[in-house]
């Protein structure tokens, strides 16, 4: 084996284990490391979209899902996304009107709010993606007791890479923050806890 292919391998090797690697800290990272009691967390904040600023306020009357994620990320993101797609297309017509699910991109340096906008309508019309500066993106994520961590990669098409928590925060009509779900939660488990805040009003 000449050492082209040799280098060509050793590449895909250091690459492959990089996204399982991710995929690990992804899953495992530890929910609300600050330790905070559940019933500080959460609350109000504005970010951007590509249509201008979108505060947690705006949805006041609806039951918000919002998750933590960023566009590149490999295998999480896309799954938990799935699950909550499959969970809003479970919802009847009336409690689908009345849910909205938030995507909160802690990669602002890669995901614009044109790409978010484009990745949202992917998955449902009642996903909006936002994200912000870094030190706002910091604050959000400390709101909800979220966790990511930026770590390198040396490969052909990653610079970098995100370790992050992996939580649905499912969120009232009034704002507050009712649960954060794990994230092998099924769109079963999801649709359910949407349908019960719905009901609870």
């Amino acid at each position: 084996m000449n050492k082209i292919a040799l280098s060509a391998i050793a590449v895909l090797m250091v690459t492959i284990i990089a996204v399982v690697a991710l995929f690990i800290g992804t899953s495992d990272a530890e929910f609300g490391q600050e330790k905070k009691p559940f019933s500080e967390l959460g609350g109000d904040f504005t970010l951007t979209s590509q249509e201008g600023p979108v505060s947690l306020s705006d949805f006041r009357g609806k039951v918000v899902v919002m998750y933590f994620g960023f566009l590149t990320c490999p295998e999480v993101c896309p799954n938990s996304l799935a699950v909550i797609r499959s969970a809003l297309k479970r919802l009847d017509k009336e409690n689908q009107a009345d849910a909205q699910a938030i995507l909160v991109s802690i990669d602002p340096k890669r995901d614009t709010p044109e790409k978010l906008a484009k990745y949202a309508e992917y998955f449902h019309p009642n996903l909006v993606g936002i994200t912000g500066s870094q030190d706002k993106i910091d604050t959000v994520t400390k709101q909800y007791g979220a966790f990511y961590n930026f770590t390198e990669i040396e490969s052909v098409s990653l610079t970098y890479g995100v370790e992050h928590s992996s939580r649905y925060y499912v969120i009232d009509q009034q704002g507050k923050l009712v649960t954060a779900m794990r994230h092998s939660t099924t769109p079963n488990e999801l649709f359910t806890q949407i349908v019960e805040v719905q009901e609870k009003g």
